[in-house]
């Protein structure tokens, strides 16, 4: 599922609603998908009074059914919605429609001059006394619904602002040409150079990522692409998020002939997994670990035990897999407290519910009848896994054009 209007188009819509404004409104609402109200569905649907009233029937309403089937995705809670699912998407942008509708009601400009993406929300207003206005009347409706805005994240600035960080145009005129090798090695640098000075200056905002996204035609030269390389795999530590990009990137060269450098890899992807893994980042460390998988390059055992010594849940089902394809070099990892999580009655409605379905499926640990839920039984009567098989795993969804220079992958 996507949005009408996606992200390559934010800056045209920003654009399209500045005219009139001479102040710039930014809102960002706190822990969005974390803090969903369940019953707020319900109030979106039917507005808060009738929601209110339909209580007392003994039929349920529409509204009533999707707060019911939300909470029971999520164990009964009442406080968030899962990150990820196209449902959530729905769910966020039904509560935040009726938000929108009632703060448009108030001030009816806003229909032309803001836009929202998602939980942020972007008004040119008229005057500082305009836009503080808004900012209020906004607040009260979002605590109406359950919601708050992110206080670090709310700004009111004179004159127009773009949507855009300041480092989105510096990267996007950079020359990337790919007539020559040498040409696309010096382009790279240059594209390096500015990305790793502008990630200085927006830690946040996923400036290496869009730089290693930026280099398309694909780097595949006989010096561009060791320099490539080198300039992926050096941006994990300055921004972990990039640990996606990079995925993408190793296994598109490996799949198409280009050397990945795996004994410098391993020492870079161990050693990083290593500090991510003693403070249970369980972004940085799953991603590391499918990186180490797709590639069939090994984990350090010692990397692997302060693995086993996490709870983050994914990665330790990508531990155990890993244990069984290299049962020698990790025979020393000790994965008794992940086994006891996984064998431990409820297991599967707590936290641990993802390698407690894994470990039981792949029999890595005693049977438990499955807690007695036909429901996960059923699952795994039907072979659902979580963790993909390697042979199977997805490809072809990260495309990259041949350089004009290249007749041909590898070299």
């Amino acid at each position: 599922m996507r949005y009408i209007h996606g992200v390559d188009r934010r800056s045209g819509i920003a654009v399209s609603r500045m005219p009139g404004g001479s102040v710039t409104l930014r809102t960002d609402i706190s822990s969005f998908y974390s803090s969903i109200y369940t019953h707020a569905i319900d109030w979106a649907v039917h507005g808060k009074a009738a929601a209110k009233r339909a209580m007392r029937s003994s039929s349920r309403t529409t509204g009533q059914l999707l707060d019911a089937y939300v909470r029971e995705s999520r164990n009964g809670q009442t406080i968030g919605v899962s990150v990820g699912p196209d449902t959530s998407l729905l769910v966020s942008e039904l509560v935040l429609a009726r938000v929108d509708e009632a703060l448009c009601r108030e001030f009816p400009r806003l229909s032309s001059r803001a836009f929202r993406f998602v939980d942020d929300m972007v008004f040119y207003a008229s005057s500082t006394a305009e836009a503080y206005e808004v900012l209020g009347r906004y607040e009260q409706i979002l605590r109406d619904f359950g919601l708050s805005l992110n206080p670090n994240k709310v700004a009111v600035e004179d004159g127009i602002r773009p949507i855009d960080s300041a480092w989105v145009p510096v990267l996007r005129q950079a020359r990337f040409r790919d007539d020559t090798d040498v040409h696309q090695t010096q382009d790279l640098i240059d594209l390096f150079t500015l990305a790793f000075d502008q990630a200085q200056k927006f830690p946040t905002d996923g400036v290496l990522s869009y730089a290693i996204k930026r280099s398309d035609p694909f780097p595949g030269g006989a010096t561009s692409w060791p320099t490539y390389r080198d300039l992926v795999v050096a941006s994990i530590s300055q921004e972990p998020s990039v640990l996606r990009n990079a995925h993408q990137v190793l296994t598109f060269a490996k799949a198409h002939g280009l050397k990945v450098d795996a004994d410098r890899l391993v020492s870079v992807l161990n050693e990083t997994c290593q500090e991510h893994a003693r403070l249970d980042h369980g972004f940085e460390v799953s991603w590391i670990l499918t990186i180490l998988r797709d590639l069939d390059l090994p984990l350090d055992a010692t990397v692997g035990q302060s693995i086993a010594d996490m709870d983050d849940n994914a990665s330790l089902v990508l531990l155990v897999d890993e244990t069984k394809r290299r049962p020698i070099t990790l025979s020393s990892v000790d994965l008794g407290q992940a086994v006891k999580r996984a064998e431990r009655p409820g297991a599967l409605s707590s936290e641990d519910w993802l390698l407690a379905y894994e470990l039981r499926a792949a029999k890595d640990c005693r049977p438990a009848k499955w807690d007695g839920s036909t429901e996960w039984k059923k699952l795994n009567s039907a072979k659902v896994r979580f963790l993909v098989p390697r042979a199977s795993r997805l490809s072809g969804r990260f495309r990259r054009r041949l350089p004009s220079f290249l007749t041909g992958w590898g070299y």
